[in-house]
């Protein structure tokens, strides 16, 4: 009977063994663990992620990611701790100490949709153009530790632009609604959380200033409107570290001069609507995934005052794992656009 086959079965240790084998290999496929993992990501060209601007380029912009995976299975895991191209973080270190992975991810986001409002200042900035710049709310970028709003539900990422109903798109009008109130009051606070309406009320506290306020570092929200039909895609992304490469393929296309001449031009960090460039984390990565993509160069933020980390990060990753894009440091955007109007044009080899 097939019951019986069956209880015969499991007196056999090899079917036990088995079975005991198939059971932890689900558990361990299943569990979720929380790190996250780090590789090269991806060098792929900025050209078509700008449109309005028509321009042909014999060369390319590369824009250099991150590869990421948040709570990786047991398997990954493993394989992201034994793999020598590779780095696990523990979630909490990763993600800053943020509320949740959603605070952060909502964070990032923001981050990349700054980079892309720096990056039309910037660009417009460089061939002499004003821009229509509106300040349409602030974003909590990171709590105090005597705050209380976490607590009451707000988050990292969130973006404020009403309390109690009334404006607060700027830190000036915030400080405005909160003067009246004191410690221990209550407030509404509304806006937007992952692009989706949001409210929270939450309670006040003495700042060291002795001022009352709800205990979180922010940074304004900022809607750019250009003069040209030209927008910029990179809903796809997150983060702030492409900013420079953006900028490039954007004054590029403003122009109509192909500042790649004929290169394959990768690089990595932030942009400031005055065209400084800025630090960026995990270089490395991003160096791998342009060598993947054969670069001929690579743009590496070149920051005294943060200890020419990234710079170092980029020579040592060259040496270590025989990287091949030549390395350009840059602390402007003035600097790379220098740097690629004094290359020659790039020929192609002559066919025989």
């Amino acid at each position: 009977m097939p019951v019986t086959r069956l209880l015969r079965q499991l007196r056999n240790p090899l079917v036990v063994t088995a079975l005991v084998a198939a059971v932890l290999g689900a558990v361990a496929a299943g569990w979720r663990w929380p790190y996250v993992m780090y590789g090269a990501g991806t060098a792929e060209p900025v050209h078509d992620r700008i449109t309005g601007k028509p321009l042909e380029e014999k060369g390319a912009f590369l824009y250099t990611t991150v590869m990421t995976y948040p709570r990786p299975n047991t398997f990954f895991l493993l394989y992201g701790w034994l793999h020598p191209r590779m780095e696990v973080l523990r979630l909490q270190q990763a993600t800053g100490g943020t509320v949740n992975y959603e605070a952060y991810h909502n964070r990032n986001v923001w981050m990349r949709d700054n980079a892309v409002a720096e990056a039309l200042i910037a660009a417009y900035d460089a061939i002499g153009v004003p821009l229509q710049v509106e300040q349409t709310g602030i974003i909590v970028y990171q709590f105090l530790e005597t705050t209380k709003a976490r607590e009451a539900g707000l988050q990292e990422g969130d973006i404020i632009n009403a309390v109690d109903g009334k404006p607060a798109r700027t830190g000036e009008e915030l400080a405005e609604r909160l003067q009246e109130k004191s410690p221990g009051d209550t407030v509404r606070v509304s806006g937007t959380r992952g692009g989706k309406p949001f409210e929270a009320e939450v309670p006040l506290i003495k700042l060291s200033d002795g001022r009352t306020g709800i205990g979180f570092l922010h940074r304004p929200v900022i809607k750019v409107t250009p003069p040209d039909p030209v927008s910029l895609d990179f809903s796809d992304t997150s983060g702030p570290s492409g900013g420079l490469i953006m900028t490039l393929e954007l004054v590029a296309h403003l122009t109509g001069e192909d500042l790649t001449r004929g290169y394959r031009i990768a690089g990595t960090g932030t942009i400031s609507a005055d065209g400084s460039v800025g630090q960026v984390g995990w270089v490395r990565y991003k160096l791998m995934a342009a060598h993947r993509e054969k670069a001929d160069y690579f743009l590496v933020p070149y920051v005294e005052e943060g200890g020419l980390d990234n710079w170092k990060e980029a020579e040592a990753a060259v040496q270590e794992f025989d990287l091949s894009p030549r390395l350009v440091p840059v602390t402007s955007l003035k600097d790379a656009i220098e740097f690629l109007r004094g290359l020659p044009p790039k020929t192609e080899p002559d066919k025989t």
